[in-house]
C-alpha cells in the first residue's frame, strides 16, 4: 500500500513539473497581416496609422523602401505583424511588403480657416 501511495506522489510530482516546462500561451513574436482601409498621419512624426474597420483594428505601417502610399489613399496591404513597436504606438505595427491602391476617397481633416468679419449694419 506504502508503495502505491509513493508511486503515486511520484508520478504526481513529475507530471505536475513537466506541465510547469510548457510554453505559455503567449502571442507568437510575428504574424501574417493584411488589411484595408485608408492611410493617416499618425500622431508621431513619421508615422501612418490604417484602421481597417472590417477588422476593427489600427495598423502601424512601416514601408520598406520609397514605395508608400500618399496620404488619404485607399489601399490593401499584407506584410508582417509585430506584436509591439516602440516608436508609433496608435497600433499594431506591420512591415508591409506589398500593397496596393483601392477606389474610393478617404475623408480628409476640415481644416478651419480664419473667419472674415461680418459687415456690421450701419445705426
Amino acid at each position: 500500500m506504502n508503495i502505491r501511495l509513493l508511486t503515486s506522489a511520484i508520478i504526481l510530482l513529475a507530471s505536475s513539473a513537466g506541465l510547469s516546462q510548457q510554453p505559455s500561451s503567449t502571442p507568437s513574436q510575428t504574424e501574417h497581416a493584411q488589411g484595408r482601409g485608408c492611410v493617416r498621419p499618425a500622431s508621431q512624426e513619421g508615422c501612418y496609422v490604417l484602421h481597417d474597420i472590417k477588422q476593427r483594428r489600427y495598423w502601424d505601417l512601416n514601408f520598406a523602401g520609397d514605395s508608400k502610399p500618399g496620404l488619404y489613399t485607399h489601399i490593401w496591404f499584407e506584410g508582417i505583424g509585430y506584436p509591439h513597436d516602440a516608436h508609433c504606438n496608435q497600433g499594431r505595427p506591420v512591415h508591409v511588403t506589398s500593397w496596393k491602391l483601392l477606389p474610393g476617397e478617404c475623408s480628409r481633416p476640415v481644416t478651419s480657416e480664419p473667419k472674415a468679419p461680418s459687415p456690421s449694419s450701419p445705426q
